[in-house]
């Protein structure tokens, strides 16, 4: 079968798309060259949009300084625990607000909100650290292993987690550098044969097992908005969670979980071993494999998703997957300008400083790279995470690509900071994050399940992203 060869940019692209406006111009002008249609097909990263840039292996967009990134000490470095004075403030202040919600019926904070919230939230399954029981095999079938490429073995993951629920699956191979992810204690690689736990609850995991699949699902955009309480009384103009938004954040938690249990059994089942142990830096595991940058709220920040997927999850196996590369899509310089997370922070815990720094501000953050630091303690005092999600539901980048504006901006973003402050003035302007009318909370529940414009997850319908 003869194929089409010919020189040709991505600017003569966009504009044979008719989408060669100011922005897009800027952003074709900057970026490099396709030589053929077939490099233009095999450039595009099954996860991530064409104009997302692979980086080299453990050199992503932030910058490290790998003299003083180790492995992090959680026993010397805790996160920090709420103060008994702002625990005490709290429980008046919540319950001045649930109390009579419940009583009242307040729509988008009553009992009924509470229920719907608590039924999916947190409910696993979990699966053990070293993983669940493979499927029997056929008796004619045992001792056997599959084989293939670690290529290959990275597809076939990408494939099934698709189907399990995961938006984004990467993969890490354990070396001197990716180690320095990891926690300092707990776990240990030695040359057992399967993984063990000593009396001293330490994990001991297989010197094989030196690759990570990684993995994140997609936080419900839709009804995150949902969660948007507006309060005079803090800086932003926001304060606690909405009981009907905050739904979306236990979902999330429990669809990770079953994902991992599936792709744990499928590994395990395969004839491979899947440990769970030590880490718990979910936001570099997500940097280090591709699936984005470190956003301004500390969270990772995504090309598709923006800060609307929940935690990097992950297990260490002996099932070869080739390493997936960091990326550059432009977050960086976005999150210079923008700062809407940190205008909306009812505690100001989140950093409105232009750059990224160096230096730690608070217990619980890790050191050796230059980015943007969470005051935790001025966070959890507030009762944060659980009494607040306002960093994560007002990102830029998590509105939905069914217009054709926003998958522009992030291009044009991803090539060229010269538009991010005009992007960031109109944001506010348009303020697509926010609270919804006591109206819209209650049409909530009587809503034409026909026709709602939701964001979907776990494969149910067709997804708007």
């Amino acid at each position: 079968m003869s194929r089409f060869h010919s020189s040709v940019s991505r600017r003569d692209f966009m504009k044979g798309l008719g989408l060669a406006g100011v922005g897009v111009g800027a952003a074709a002008a900057a970026a490099p060259v396709f030589h053929d249609l077939d490099e233009l097909s095999s450039s595009v990263n099954q996860s991530h949009p064409w104009w997302v840039k692979d980086l080299e292996h453990e050199n992503p967009a932030v910058e490290i300084d790998w003299d003083t990134f180790k492995p992090f000490d959680n026993k010397k470095n805790p996160m920090p625990s709420i103060t008994p004075s702002a625990q005490a403030a709290n429980k008046v202040r919540d319950d001045d607000l649930q109390i009579p919600a419940f009583a009242n019926k307040t729509p988008g904070d009553s009992l009924r909100d509470y229920a719907f919230g608590t039924g999916s939230s947190f409910i696993g399954p979990d699966a053990p650290w070293d993983g669940p029981a493979g499927a029997a095999l056929p008796a004619n079938a045992k001792g056997v292993a599959w084989s293939d490429t670690p290529e290959n073995n990275l597809q076939m993951m990408r494939a099934a987690l698709h189907t399990y629920g995961a938006v984004l699956t990467g993969a890490l191979e354990v070396s001197d550098k990716t180690s320095r992810i990891f926690d300092a204690s707990g776990f240990v690689f030695d040359d057992s044969a399967i993984g063990t736990q000593d009396s001293s609850k330490v994990y001991h995991i297989p010197k094989k097992a030196k690759y990570m699949l990684t993995f994140a699902v997609k936080q419900n955009y839709i009804q995150s908005l949902h969660l948007l309480r507006e309060d005079s009384s803090y800086r932003g103009g926001y304060g606690t969670k909405l009981q009907l938004g905050n739904q979306a954040i236990g979902h999330a938690y429990s669809n990770s979980s079953q994902v991992g249990y599936m792709a744990m059994r499928m590994v395990k089942t395969l004839g491979y071993g899947a440990y769970k142990a030590g880490v718990r830096a979910n936001v570099p595991l997500g940097v280090f494999s591709g699936f984005g940058e470190q956003a301004r709220s500390t969270h990772l920040m995504t090309p598709r998703y923006g800060l609307m997927v929940r935690y990097t999850n992950y297990f260490f196996t002996d099932l070869p997957l080739a390493a997936t590369p960091p990326i550059d899509f432009g977050a960086h310089a976005f999150c210079n300008t923008c700062k809407r997370c940190a205008e909306r922070c009812p505690s100001e815990s989140i950093s409105l400083e232009g750059d990224r720094s160096w230096d730690t501000i608070s217990p619980g953050n890790r050191g050796g790279f230059k980015g943007w630091f969470m005051n935790w303690q001025t966070c959890i005092d507030f009762g944060s995470p659980g009494a607040c999600g306002n960093c994560q539901a007002t990102c830029p980048f998590n509105h939905p690509s069914d217009g054709v504006i926003h998958p522009i901006v992030r291009s044009t973003a991803a090539t060229t900071a010269l538009f991010d402050p005009f992007f960031a003035s109109m944001d506010r302007v348009f303020d697509y994050a926010k609270a919804k009318t006591p109206d819209e909370l209650e049409a909530w529940w009587s809503r034409d399940l026909d026709n709602w414009k939701a964001d979907t997850t776990l494969g149910a319908g067709k997804s708007m992203w």
